[in-house]
């Protein structure tokens, strides 16, 4: 059965269309993927523009705007179901409850696929996932910017209490070296990697059982890891207080 694959150059920002068969290679005694590309999606307006190999009638055939589609939806079976089982939904749901839809869509892509975000448009439109549409670049960037502070805090404590139901917090710290000049965080102090160089320090909350994230911030390079321990105990009390 023949599906649809999207594909974005990363040098020219260009959506290619390629039209997939699943084909069994006796050989090797597995599954493979033929692609062939069938034409382009038009950078401003998002029309397919088939392939110039193509006659009239296949053009028209192969236009994924008046053909059925076939949406992949393998890596959304698995997410959905960590997601359900987490309860990450809800409390993203309660956190932001204009964007969570979208910010999960972000959040599929990156675990299944990786890369940027501006390729998450792309992927959006072949990929099952909670949005339900395709997610533009423009449209991430507005909600990347409606994260604000309050928004975050909400999500942290909201997210330590869902995962301390059952497990315990660990702390840990790492630094980042860095010759960037414009980051406030960035000091000379003790460089774990022995390097002359500026660096930031990561610190971390996560499940002991679980080994699932709840609490990250960045702190400036030259603060000692006493320190940093005191100000993590003062966010731990912040995260498990009473929710009002």
């Amino acid at each position: 059965m023949a599906y649809l694959v999207y594909h974005v150059n990363k040098k020219t920002g260009v959506t290619y269309v390629y039209e997939a068969t699943a084909v069994w290679n006796k050989e090797k005694k597995q599954a493979r993927n033929q692609q062939v590309c069938i034409g382009k999606l038009d950078p401003k307006t998002g029309d397919f523009i088939p392939s110039k190999r193509l006659d009239p009638k296949q053009a028209a055939a192969k236009d994924p705007t008046v053909t059925a589609t076939t949406m992949i939806v393998g890596p959304s079976m698995v997410l959905n179901k960590i997601t359900a089982e987490l309860k990450l939904d809800k409390v993203l749901r309660a956190s932001f409850p204009e964007v969570y839809q979208q910010i999960l869509c972000m959040a599929y892509y990156i675990t299944a696929r990786g890369g940027p975000l501006c390729y998450c448009k792309a992927w959006s439109k072949s990929h099952n996932q909670p949005f339900g549409k395709e997610l533009a670049s423009q449209r991430i960037s507005e909600v990347l910017r409606t994260l604000e502070t309050d928004g975050q805090k909400t999500f942290f404590k909201k997210w330590g209490h869902q995962v301390l139901e059952n497990d315990y917090l660990c702390y840990d710290i790492t630094s980042v070296s860095s010759y960037g000049k414009q980051n406030e965080y960035l000091k000379y102090g003790y460089n774990r990697d022995g390097e002359s160089m500026k660096q930031l320090n990561l610190a971390l909350l996560f499940g002991q059982r679980s080994q699932l994230p709840v609490y990250y911030d960045r702190l400036p390079g030259n603060i000692s890891d006493v320190s940093t321990l005191f100000y993590c105990m003062i966010k731990v009390y912040k995260i498990t207080e009473k929710i009002n």
